[in-house]
């Protein structure tokens, strides 16, 4: 069934309902004719005089003592209904329902509607009694919202579709027609307190409109001095919002009407559709369940607990390299996890992203020694005075030249695959409930450790010899992360990547010695990502990589569709 466009009254429509005698059954075919009553009037806004005259629209039926009726083949005011098995369908009492969304008096108002001005497929309902003439009148039940909305601006984008809330009152779902009472009954199944609108193909919006731009059937509801939010989306995503506060209720028949103008200085830009969950490592924000690192005997109940101490040959990174893996969960946050690599054992050697809260500004050699004084004591460092195995850059490998990101906790990554090196299976954060998502960005910073040889040169001291020619910077130098996304999580070692993008750590005499912001969204929705680094020539050595591989990140953020 259709609103008719046009603000007039078709005085064929005004045609009264009334009760007449029973009906004396008999086998001949039946054809019942249908009016349509006219009953809109205007509640929103400035009332005036006008009314949305209805008519029947092709396809629509009605029931009759069960029945339902062939279709209409075309709109009309007036039209014929025809029904098999004769007048013996119509019983002693003649129930004439419109319904085309369920059967009968069963009336089920959808959530979701088309503007394409048939009200019978979004859930509009009727009733009448079929008088001696075998003619109805039919009296509407739904309620109505009829939107007039309008623009002055000549380049607004179509419109996409309305949505209107209320405060709990249900305006859509399943309802019964008890025709005893001459009302609803009370339960109402399926019940929705919102409704959307949609403009197939989008609707641009007029200067005036010349009839009912769009109508939006209803359940009758008691709405009267609540709050009504209605959101108008736009084809570009953005939307303008309104609060209405109606003085009426949603009463059987009854139409409602919002009178809007909107133009384009009213829309709000697009927000996305998407939240940001963001892993601090910080242990204010932890969510996950405590659990224990067994080989170390140690309890996590906190981001800071995965900490180790001494950097180097401690016992959570270094503790039983065979069977134990160190392991953490941001579980209820990004559901991001990381679990050492296996690459013959699961020590910090053959890679890992461990949780640190080391730094200190400066990467010169004096600085080392003035590092490793702070965390392993003067007398350590004047003890050892000369030996580079025991002061070497390794022994504060967890370190950064500024603070955390954000807090005071961060993540350090090590290790790296080139033809050269031992590892097999790079370091790597996955989703721990296998659902695909995007990772939006995280930020990055080199180590003191990895600054040191950049700037300096490979060193020759014990535990230091990567076997390589580097020097230091040059114009021609480059460093640069990749990671790379992966659609499963057991993915193993030789999988092919699905997607991959990159960081530079090192471009020429350009080094990162703060936190920069990596997008890696570019990686689309994964399950996995995979780190390692590339490197120009000069870089590498006999033993691949020269450069220590380490960097570090922190507020690595993901993210959950809304």
């Amino acid at each position: 069934m259709k609103k008719s466009l046009l603000f007039v009254v078709i005085a064929t429509l005004i045609v009264a309902c009334q009760n007449n005698d029973p009906f004396t059954p008999s086998t001949e075919p039946l054809v019942v004719t249908g009016y349509n009553g006219v009953q809109s009037r205007t509640a929103f806004g400035t009332p005036d005089s006008s009314v949305i005259p209805y008519i029947w629209s092709a396809g629509d039926r009605v029931w009759l003592g069960g029945q339902q009726s062939s279709a209409l083949t075309e709109d009309s005011t007036l039209a014929r209904f025809e029904f098999d098995g004769g007048t013996a369908i119509i019983g002693s009492e003649g129930h004439i329902f419109y319904n085309m969304t369920d059967e009968a008096n069963s009336a089920k108002v959808l959530a979701t509607q088309s503007a394409d001005g048939n009200l019978g497929n979004d859930g509009d309902f009727g009733y009448a009694l079929l008088d001696e003439f075998n003619t109805f009148c039919l009296e509407h039940k739904t309620a109505y919202i009829w939107f007039d909305t309008k623009t002055t601006d000549d380049d607004m984008p179509k419109l996409n579709s309305i949505k209107v809330s209320t405060e709990g009152a249900s305006i859509a779902g399943e309802r019964t027609y008890n025709v005893a009472n001459g009302d609803w009954d009370n339960t109402i199944t399926s019940g929705s307190s919102t409704i959307t609108l949609n403009f197939e193909g989008g609707k641009q919006l007029q200067s005036a409109n010349e009839g009912v731009m769009a109508a939006m059937v209803v359940l009758p509801a008691e709405v009267a001095g609540t709050k009504i939010t209605v959101v108008y989306t736009f084809a570009d995503g953005s939307t303008f919002t309104e609060i209405k506060s109606p003085s009426n209720d949603f009463t059987s028949g009854a139409t409602q009407r919002i009178v809007t103008t909107i133009n384009k200085e009213n829309l709000v830009a697009p927000g996305p559709a998407y939240e940001l969950r963001v892993l601090t490592f910080e242990d204010e924000d932890k969510k996950f369940s405590p659990y224990t690192l067994d080989y170390a005997g140690v309890e996590i109940t906190k981001w800071s607990d995965l900490i180790d101490d001494p950097q180097y040959g401690g016992p959570l990174m270094y503790g039983d390299c065979m069977t134990a893996m160190y392991t953490w969960y941001d579980q209820g946050n990004t559901e991001l996890t990381h679990t050492f690599p296996d690459n013959y054992s699961y020590c910090y050697w053959g890679g890992g992203h461990a949780i640190s809260n080391y730094w200190g500004a400066g990467w010169t050699d004096e600085d080392r020694n003035n590092h490793i004084a702070k965390y392993y004591g003067e007398d350590y460092v004047m003890e050892n005075a000369g030996n580079d195995s025991m002061l070497g850059w390794f022994n504060v490998q967890l370190m950064i030249p500024v603070e955390a990101h954000s807090g005071e906790n961060f993540a350090v990554h090590y290790g790296y695959k080139d033809e050269e090196s031992y590892i097999e299976n790079l370091p790597e954060v996955s989703f721990a409930d296998d659902v695909a998502r995007v990772i939006d960005h995280m930020w990055v910073t080199n180590t003191n450790y990895t600054l040191n040889q950049l700037y300096n040169g490979v060193k020759s001291e014990e535990g230091n010899n990567f076997g390589g020619n580097w020097e230091g910077l040059t114009e021609d130098a480059w460093l640069k992360l990749v990671a790379q996304g992966f659609d499963e999580v057991d993915a193993d070692a030789d999988a092919e990547p699905i997607s991959e993008v990159e960081f530079y750590l090192v471009q020429g005499e350009n080094v990162v010695t703060d936190w920069e912001k990596w997008d890696l969204s570019g990686l689309g929705a994964v399950k996995k990502v995979r780190f390692n680094f590339l490197y120009s020539d000069e870089m590498g050595g006999r033993f691949g990589f020269t450069i220590p591989g380490y960097f570090a990140y922190d507020d690595i953020a993901v993210r959950f569709e809304k």
